[in-house]
């Protein structure tokens, strides 16, 4: 058997540097990695955000919270906040929370909802985390250790300056090798398994296994092995954003705790707080609306929430993207992660999330030989294959759940035609009860069926269901249960908000401590 030990990344920014810090912690020297990286790729910046299991991840990789707070320009992210979603009027807000509802793992609290038995937003109530959330405040205290949390929480940041400090600590710490060249090729044997990546400067290097993570290039798994890309746009269209960066009035202004999603008259707006400016962009589909009409849309929303004058001052950039993912992301001796292997849009923030699945499958199952080299690929492109398809109908939901009726590009975007069979499942079926367990069985899904409960009854969708000749439906006279859950709700809320900082008197006060600790060193 061929043993496993000269590992090659293709490509830095996120993908890259995470997969080499998540596996050179992990091997501890056992491999030997190497991570390729051209110095012509464009960064970005305009800021990205996480899901809660980055903090693990982070943990992982060896690194202290403080260290990527205080390096990648980063906050702290309690979930997004969707407005004008539903049909636009005013009040038309919901929010998406990281935490769970109370009670959750015995007690569907949707089903109050479902039947009519409560009223209002199902996530304001439901956990204490909307509320604070509202009010700009932080999900912990100063004193709580690294990665622990009063609510729950992932991150916002600067993703060229995160892949920076994963490189730096990559190199110095954790004895990655870093070339700085551009790959221009590669070498197979006779198996058709990669032998060498051939370089424009420098000499070929050979590797055991390679992870592609080049991204939109694809140079591995797309050039190479010809691994097609699975267009999704029929079912989720946008293909285009126009990006900027947004500095704050004030250095003390307040930072967003959620991202903020905001429907537009042709697509979406995120807007996402860091520690010194905001990051902004406009989703949108490129056939619908040019990249000028784009711009000013997004002008005028900046104008509305940024210093009088800005939006002549800023740079403005548009990203194309083809939304869609590689059925095989693993060929041969060759991985594909990030953007190499598939993305779909921004919403929900799955693009770093399918990173982390990927490089945490690879820890758990390391090819540590050729043999294994199939087995393994197997069961990776069926798990990656399946987490494809859910963020694929969990993003639909968000469009089919929609009122909107103002232009060409919502009926399109709300159009079930071709929309995956599981979520015209989910929608029949939830006309006879509230999402459950049952709607996300598998342990390692990437959304909870709490995820669906605060979309679907955040855009009303229990309102418009027909309910009209079930027999098997029947009021809930008993709320006991409800009324001790939110309860215990409403008391954890009012304490959270008397004594949890704001997101940036939270940062300040850390960042301040780590400066005063590296000082006295």
């Amino acid at each position: 058997m061929q043993p496993t030990r000269e590992v090659i990344i293709v490509g830095g920014g996120t993908a890259g540097w995470l997969a080499a810090a998540r596996l050179g912690a992990l091997s501890r020297g056992r491999l030997n990695i190497t991570l390729i990286e051209s110095p012509n790729i464009p960064t970005v910046g305009v800021g990205e955000g996480t899901w809660p299991s980055m903090r693990s991840t982070l943990q992982a990789c060896g690194l202290s919270e403080i260290e990527v707070l205080r390096e990648c320009d980063a906050s702290l992210k309690q979930g997004t906040l969707f407005s004008g979603w539903r049909n636009g009027a005013p009040g038309d807000e919901y929010i998406h929370p990281f935490s769970l509802p109370a009670d959750y793992g015995s007690c569907n609290l949707a089903e109050y909802w479902h039947h009519g038995a409560c009223s209002g937003v199902f996530g304001d109530v439901v956990t204490p985390q909307s509320a604070v959330a509202k009010i700009g405040k932080a999900p912990k205290a100063a004193d709580t250790p690294d990665y622990a949390f009063a609510v729950n929480y992932g991150y916002h940041f600067d993703a060229v300056k995160f892949a920076a400090l994963l490189s730096r600590h990559a190199v110095q710490n954790l004895g990655v090798r870093h070339l700085v060249d551009e790959v221009v090729g590669c070498r197979a044997d006779a198996e058709g398994f990669i032998a060498q990546v051939i370089l424009k400067t420098e000499a070929p290097v050979s590797g055991d296994f390679f992870l592609d993570c080049s991204g939109q290039r694809a140079l591995l798994i797309g050039d190479h092995y010809g691994e097609p890309l699975q267009s999704v746009r029929h079912v989720l269209p946008n293909n285009r954003a126009v990006v900027a960066q947004v500095p704050y009035a004030n250095a003390d202004d307040e930072i967003h705790s959620c991202t903020r999603s905001t429907a537009a008259s042709t697509g979406w707006i995120w807007d996402i707080g860091l520690q010194s400016r905001r990051g902004v962009g406009y989703v949108h589909d490129g056939d619908v609306i040019t990249q000028d009409e784009a711009r000013e849309e997004l002008e005028h929303y900046i104008a509305k929430t940024a210093p009088t004058g800005i939006t002549e001052q800023l740079r403005y950039r548009t990203l194309h993207f083809d939304p869609g993912y590689r059925d095989r992301p693993w060929r041969g001796n060759a991985v594909a992660i990030g953007l190499s292997a598939g993305f779909i849009e921004p919403l929900e923030a799955s693009a770093l999330a399918m990173i982390e699945q990927a490089v945490n499958f690879l820890c758990d199952s390391f090819p540590d030989c050729r043999d294994l080299m199939g087995p393994a690929s197997r069961r990776f492109n069926a798990k990656m294959r399946d987490h494809w398809g859910t963020i694929l109908e969990f993003l639909k939901l968000h469009y089919v759940l929609s009122e909107r009726d103002d232009s060409p590009y919502w009926r399109r975007a709300r159009d079930v035609d071709g929309a995956p069979e599981a979520l015209l499942d989910k929608l029949a079926l939830w006309r006879v009860r509230a999402p459950w367990h049952e709607d996300a069985p598998r342990l390692d899904g990437l959304f909870p069926v709490a995820s669906y409960q605060y979309v679907w009854l955040g855009m009303g969708g229990h309102q418009r269901q027909d309910r009209a000749g079930n027999a098997f439906m029947s009021d809930i006279t008993d709320t006991s249960r409800l009324d001790k859950a939110l309860n215990g709700v409403r008391e954890r809320s009012l304490q959270l908000q008397r004594v949890l900082p704001s997101n940036r008197q939270l940062l300040n006060t850390l960042i301040q401590k780590s400066s005063v600790n590296t000082a006295g060193i």
